[in-house]
């Protein structure tokens, strides 16, 4: 089975100036200090890098096991499902709110947040009695600070999600590219069991088969035909992918290796994704990251105070008592100066 080509795309990004690389980061109390790691989305997707990352640690995840594998729509039922992810992803022109620094002249930053664990537990509980995903959760309060920081009047939003579309196909790899990116189109101001329904309802019509078709197309695309669509969708194609990489645990024979540690995740952001959030949880611990493109004219102060406003109405929304919201930024290029390369 082919992989789903994104890596072939993101090397065409890469020639038109964008960085393509993910960023993953281990925060070990103990030592007080964050270990950042940097991963090519031209060789694995997410669940793919932080096997190698966490290998690289000594932690060696087991392939996921598939307890069953979805029926695989006919014919009829993908090429429905692909005219589906094709209307889903039908671009928007945003009327995007700049931040006070120049487009293009504020510099790369990456913003995170480390949740605490009796947080974490807390929003997990809340999820589950509002009768959602975290997903859901998550992406209810992002969209809320997004669209009020970042657009000019009302619109609707078209946000990328990526999937792990591995337990489709029935395969166990851990290394390529295995993601079908779901377009999210959300209007006015959708709670949590608003985005629960919908997605609900897009994989019950197989959205997810659709999109790894169309993702595969790029197969059948020149260099220059995927240049040509990136830069007339620059700033209309997505408001931003948020990316939850969900809940992972190390194995027991590995389990007192990152004991009490977070880890990080963020896929990289684009002209054409310029709101980048992701989340991970390792061990019960949640963390939180961000980035905004240079054309959205956001530094580090603005980056960081729409993670903190981020943080915060979720904090509302899951019932947690009033505390202080720290996001940690650092310079994109100083993360780069001390991350660690794993792409083999």
């Amino acid at each position: 089975m082919a992989t789903d080509w994104s890596g072939r795309k993101y090397r065409v990004l890469k020639s038109l100036g964008e960085n393509i690389d993910m960023v993953f980061g281990v925060y070990q109390p103990t030592l007080g200090e964050m270990r950042w790691f940097l991963h090519s989305h031209e060789v694995d997707d997410g669940g793919g890098a932080i096997v190698k990352i966490l290998a690289s640690l000594g932690i060696t995840m087991p392939p996921k096991a598939h307890k069953s594998v979805p029926a695989r729509p006919g014919l009829l039922g993908r090429l429905a499902a692909l005219k589906l992810h094709i209307r889903n992803s039908q671009p928007v022109n945003y009327p995007w709110q700049k931040a006070a620094a120049d487009a293009g002249q504020a510099q790369p930053c990456f913003v995170y947040f480390l949740m605490p664990l009796a947080h974490s537990e807390q929003a997990r509980r809340h999820a589950r009695a509002q009768g959602v995903g975290e997903t859901s959760l998550f992406l209810a309060s992002l969209d809320k600070v997004c669209r009020e920081r970042h657009l000019s009047q009302d619109s609707e939003r078209v946000w990328m999600m990526p999937h792990d579309f591995r337990r489709s196909l029935g395969i166990q790899t851990q290394s390529g590219n295995w993601t079908a990116p779901v377009s999210l189109r959300l209007q006015g101001a959708p709670t949590a069991q608003d985005i629960f329904g919908q997605l609900k309802s897009l994989y019950a019509r197989s959205i997810l088969w659709g999109s790894w078709i169309y993702t595969n197309f790029a197969r059948w695309l020149s260099d220059g035909m995927i240049r040509r669509a990136y830069n007339q969708l620059k700033g209309k194609a997505w408001f931003g992918v948020y990316a939850n990489m969900s809940a992972w645990t190390a194995p027991e024979a590995d389990a007192h290796k990152l004991a009490g540690c977070w880890v990080i995740s963020a896929p990289p952001v684009s002209a054409v994704c310029p709101i980048t959030a992701g989340s991970f949880t390792w061990e019960g611990r949640t963390g939180f990251t961000l980035q905004l493109h240079a054309t959205l004219g956001a530094d580090g102060l603005a980056t960081s105070d729409l993670m903190r406003s981020w943080i915060t109405d979720l904090y509302r929304e899951a019932g947690i008592p009033d505390t202080v919201i720290e996001p940690h930024c650092i310079a994109m290029h100083d993360l780069q100066r001390q991350a660690r390369r794993v792409d083999a």
